[in-house]
């Protein structure tokens, strides 16, 4: 009965260290993975702000290049509207 109880104490003595040993290992390698992870995530961040940068810069300069072509129509307009005018008070000018 004493040799039962001391080889059950024995094992029991051997599983505790190894149940502690692979307790130490599993917590380092989650710290790892969460530094891993907390890595990652400021990766995908900085990328996302990255690309917000560049839509915005890109709509900007879509607005610039309408308003650009809506002011060359513009004055376009104004310049045939004129000769046009002109044209009419020319024709006005001969017949009257």
């Amino acid at each position: 009965m004493e040799q039962i109880l001391a080889f059950v104490l024995g094992v029991s003595a051997v599983a505790f260290v190894w149940v502690v040993v692979v307790a130490f290992k599993t917590a380092s390698k989650v710290k790892e993975l969460e530094r891993a992870i907390s890595g990652n995530q400021d990766w995908i961040n900085q990328n996302d702000q990255l690309v917000n940068r560049r839509i915005d810069q890109e709509i900007d300069r879509v607005n610039s290049l309408h308003d650009d072509s809506i002011s060359f129509t513009n004055s376009r307009v104004d310049k045939l509207e004129q000769k046009l005018t002109e044209k009419k008070t020319k024709k006005q000018l001969i017949k009257g």
